[in-house]
């Protein structure tokens, strides 16, 4: 046996595996060497799909390396002493040679054999268990050579190599969900608009485009698919149907070609036994209603099982029934739903001589309701169970359920619906999936899972993350998200694999905390913790690392780059720093500044910018994708998607015209944490909105933000200049003088910086005059502060709260072989804590695991005068997805009672609760009360605990509010966390 190359070794072959085999240093068994590539021998016996893949397989080593393999079936060229021997273990060819794999469900085992038949003396055997098994392991192969499986549909290319060789063994059992598959729910206007443009079919959704899907789905060891439902028949287009479909049912050619490459083909939630909308639209008789049109409905669904049956098509019958147009079905309760799954199972069994069939039904929006009140599953048939369309489960299966053809779950990354569609460019938080995914995987929901991606394109990555861990769960434990985008990063670009994955892991974290299409002028404070600034640079950075990588990557990579990273990063970061630039506008606008016109500006320049970008995008490889970032996703004014890009409202000041308190003026001061503008009248100034005192910051003490600002802006047509001058030694004020240009292009921010151990007092005045004679007065009260003693640590009280991330607890204790881990890039701001491993369990209160989190208050800064605090502990969203039993967890501030909450609003199984569009609007649940805290007026240390009760909640930050975050007002994400000592 030749070394085995180790995985990441120099020269090591790129794949998104756990097992590497292929190398490209000379020394093992050559597939390509000089110029000349063994050849491949399958077996005429073997299924046309592995023939197929076969083809597609020798492709991939000439896309590598130029040299072609030959094709042969059943005996070897007779110049050939070695060859690459690929066959299902039925078949003649492979028979005898690898028999471990018998009985198994797509399987695969890859190794050199010696003397495997006439003629070769060594080859390279990849054995399959079946059809599916063999062509996994020659994608596999593919894959470590260099060759994405979004090779076509990012356009993504190989490197180049001399030589590919073969070490040790490849080989992998039965995956971990049977049915792995994507459904293409083809809203428009993005991917039908692009097939109809690129193929020139109507309808569009033909061979020409289900071939690059099924290959990819392979590629990507799927194995299942839900088509495109609402513009195109899929067992029908391609065929001639002027006058009717076939009395002899007949499968079309797309159906032809699933069975042809080997992919099981189902049908969306609502579209019941391999029939799809369109067709009863097209050629259905009467109402879509069973209890009164149930002849004709049996007819119709029996011709889609025949017609199936016609090919042996392998297929996972949809059953059940909903409305038309994925609705609630009128008049439906549990007996007619039972009913009408007996009248199906029947065409069933009668169609295909009483052999087992597959079949699901999922519970999806309403059904799943049905089912939490009693609806009977069939035993043979897979519970397909929901999420909230959001990621979120709606249900598991029972704890140790023996439903014998198990549960499944129908999981979203894109969705047509409230509170807002998102379907514009990939926003799934992959953590999130994981998360999710694992407790599907706890609790044996795991027949089929079946993932919603929209136009599939722009969702490359979530879907390749899914199926990844649908195929090999065990390969992708907690937090190997970051080794999971580095091994995809490497195969896709190369160069530096490492950053791109940090770019990545970057980029799901950023876009999903709030989605692209829910992010309004509004959502992110302009007053409050330089949110809104922050959010764009952020996203600005993100856009600078992949600049940089872009630019550092071979032409070769760049389109790919482009497609998967890049694009998506840019046209997100436009999209921020737009909506930020129409409430400066506003705002600005608002407080008579000038500098709003130069925000409108700015704000139609990224609106053109978007345009641009998406041209750029469509007009890649010649033009290959005209349409496909065609979505509207600028400016939503409900859930629907908007029909077209429109700028939001901006708002401009007349230029020439001063401002008027009183005086002729051209200058604007406006503060930190409040919207109004002085000198003169403004709405937010004071409760009044006029004859309102000069400003008063919030206070300051030695724990909380370093600095408070003032902007000094031109509010009218002269240039003017300023001063800031202060009555007290321990201010520091940065920059204390300017000039300002009339049309605002040198308004400037002047920070407000207290030297803490000069500091003797409780407030300081910052006196700003101007040339224009504008004068404002701005009170800046302190607190000084009792410091913690050194050898204490833990979070310090400043502003008047404390932010504590969940990753950042002071104790962690486990209990019973539970505790609490770490889940890396879930959340808003920094990550997840939850309690591992999951299960059914229900601790006692205060006898679970349990993290402790340590706080120093350091006195009353914000004139409370209760002993209470308010306690916000934010967690991720989430659905008490055991039915009939609740998430929980405890609370406690030092040596008080431990709380018991149940955080999910007490709703009836299958609903969804009456908030449940903030909190996943918000992508955050805030479990907030009113707590006894005592002495927290009084300089010392706390503790808060959290209790592990359920496993299930994912906890991600605790805010103890003393009055400074409720001072403040909105801001979307909350406070920055509190020092640590």
């Amino acid at each position: 046996m030749r070394r085995l190359i180790a995985l990441g070794s120099v020269g090591a072959a790129l794949a998104v595996s756990t097992q590497q085999c292929l190398t490209f240093e000379e020394g093992a068994f050559a597939l390509v060497e000089s110029g000349n590539a063994i050849p491949i021998i399958t077996s005429t016996s073997d299924d046309t799909a592995v023939h197929i893949a076969a083809v597609s397989f020798a492709g991939d080593i000439e896309k590598v390396t130029g040299a072609r393999p030959v094709i042969v079936n059943d005996t070897a060229p007779t110049w050939a002493r070695s060859a690459i021997i690929v066959g299902s273990v039925d078949s003649e060819l492979v028979k005898g040679v690898s028999s471990n794999l018998t009985g198994q469900w797509e399987s695969y085992d890859m190794r050199v054999v010696q003397d495997p038949m006439d003629g070769v003396s060594e080859a390279l055997v990849i054995a399959g268990s079946d059809r599916r098994g063999t062509i996994y392991g020659m994608y596999e192969l593919s894959e470590q050579m260099g060759v994405s499986p979004w090779w076509w549909w990012a356009d993504v290319k190989p490197d180049h190599r001399d030589y590919i060789g073969f070490n040790g063994v490849c080989a992998h059992g039965e995956p971990h969900v049977k049915y792995r598959g994507l459904f293409i729910n083809d809203e428009q206007p993005a991917l039908w608009s692009w097939a109809m443009e690129h193929f020139g079919d109507d309808p569009p959704f033909q061979t020409q485009v289900y071939q690059p899907v099924f290959e990819t789905l392979l590629r990507l060891k799927a194995n299942y698919l839900w088509p495109a439902m609402w513009s195109s028949m899929f067992d029908v287009d391609g065929m001639d149907v002027s006058s009717g479909l076939p009395q002899k049912p007949t499968a079309g050619p797309n159906q032809q070609l699933a069975q042809a490459m080997g992919i099981v083909m189902g049908t969306s939630h609502h579209e019941p036994m391999a029939r799809n909308q369109p067709e009863w639209n097209t050629f259905g008789k009467g109402e879509w209603e069973y209890t009164k049109n149930a002849e004709v409905l049996n007819q119709f669904w029996q011709y889609g099982a025949e017609r199936a049956r016609s090919i042996d098509a392998e297929t996972v019958f949809t059953v059940g029934m909903r409305g038309n147009g994925d609705l609630p079905l009128p008049g439906a309760d549990i007996e007619i739903l039972h009913n009408i799954t007996s009248s199906q199972q029947a065409i069933l069994r009668q169609t295909f001589n009483g052999s087992d069939v597959p079949q699901t039904w999922c519970m999806y929006k309403e059904v799943m309701s049905y089912f939490a009140d009693g609806l009977k599953v069939p035993d043979d048939v897979t519970v397909l169970l929901a999420d909230d369309n959001w990621g979120n489960l709606m249900a598991v299966m029972p704890w140790g359920s023996n439903h014998s053809a198990g549960g499944g779950v129908y999981y979203h990354v894109d969705y047509v619906g409230d509170p807002r569609n998102y379907k514009w460019i990939n926003s799934a938080p992959l953590a999130k999936m994981w998360e999710q995914m694992n407790v599907a995987s706890v609790f044996n929901t795991t027949g089929i899972w079946i993932l919603n991606v929209g136009d599939l394109k722009m969702n490359e990555l979530p879907s390749e993350y899914f199926l990844s861990l649908a195929y090999d769960s065990d390969a992708w434990p907690l937090n190997t998200l970051e080794a999971f985008l580095a091994a995809w990063a490497g195969r896709e670009f190369g160069g530096d694999a490492g950053e791109i994955a940090d770019i990545m892991g970057r980029y799901q974290f950023l876009s999903s905390l709030l989605k692209a299409e829910l992010v309004e002028p509004e959502s992110f404070s302009l007053v409050n913790y330089d949110e809104a600034d922050a959010m764009v640079k952020q996203w600005s950075d993100l856009a600078e690392r992949a600049r940089n990588v872009h630019s550092s990557l071979s032409p070769g990579k760049q389109t790919g780059f482009y497609e998967l990273v890049y694009a998506p990063i840019m046209l997100n970061a436009n999209l921020r720093a737009l909506y930020v630039a129409v409430a400066k506008s506003n705002l600005y606008a608002s407080q008579f500044r000038t500098c709003a016109n130069r925000e409108a500006e700015y704000a139609q320049q990224l609106f053109d910018e978007d345009a641009a970008m998406t041209a750029e995008f469509e007009a890649l490889e010649d033009g290959k994708w005209p349409y496909m970032l065609s979505q509207p996703h600028i400016n939503y004014q409900y859930w629907q998607q908007p029909m077209r890009n429109t700028l939001p409202p901006v708002s401009t000041v007349q230029q020439a015209q001063f401002s008027y308190p009183g005086s002729w003026t051209s200058i604007r001061y406006t503060v930190e944490n409040s919207l109004g503008a002085w000198p003169g009248d403004n709405q937010h100034n004071c409760a009044e909105g006029y004859s309102c005192p000069d400003p008063t910051l919030l206070p300051m003490d030695p724990y909380g933000a370093a600095s408070r600002w003032v902007d000094v802006s031109s509010g009218g047509p002269q240039e003017v200049e300023w001063t800031a001058t202060t009555n007290v030694s321990w201010l520091k004020i940065e920059p204390s003088s300017g000039k300002l240009a009339p049309d605002g292009s040198t308004d400037t921010r002047v920070y407000l910086t207290p030297d803490w151990s000069l500091c003797n007092a409780s407030h300081a005045l910052v006196n700003f005059t101007s040339s224009d004679g504008a004068i404002t007065i701005v009170n800046l009260p302190v607190n000084q502060t009792t410091a913690p003693p050194p050898e204490w640590h833990g979070f310090v009280a400043g502003d008047g709260y404390v932010a504590m991330e969940a990753a950042h607890a002071s104790g962690n204790t486990s209990a019973d072989g539970y505790a609490f881990d770490e889940i890396r890039w879930l959340g808003r701001t920094a990550s997840g804590v939850k309690m591992f491993p999951v299960s059914n369990r229900n601790f006692t209160l205060g006898e679970g695991p349990s993290l402790e989190y340590d706080f120093w208050s350091v006195g009353e800064a914000f004139n409370r005068t209760t002993g209470t605090v308010q306690v916000t502990v934010q967690i991720s969203p989430a659905l008490n997805y055991i039915l009939g039993s609740w998430l929980t967890f405890g609370l406690q501030l030092d040596d008080a009672k431990p709380r018991s909450i149940s955080p999910i609003p007490d709703t009836k199984p299958g609903n969804l609760p009456k908030d449940w569009g903030t909190v996943v609007a918000n992508e955050i649940r805030n479990v907030t009360m009113e707590m006894p805290l005592d002495n927290w007026a009084t300089p010392g240390q706390h503790k808060l605990t959290l209790w592990g009760t359920t496993t299930g909640i994912v906890f991600e930050r605790i805010i103890v509010d003393m009055g400074g975050v409720a001072a403040r007002g909105y801001s979307y994400l909350g406070p920055p966390e509190s020092k640590r000592v």
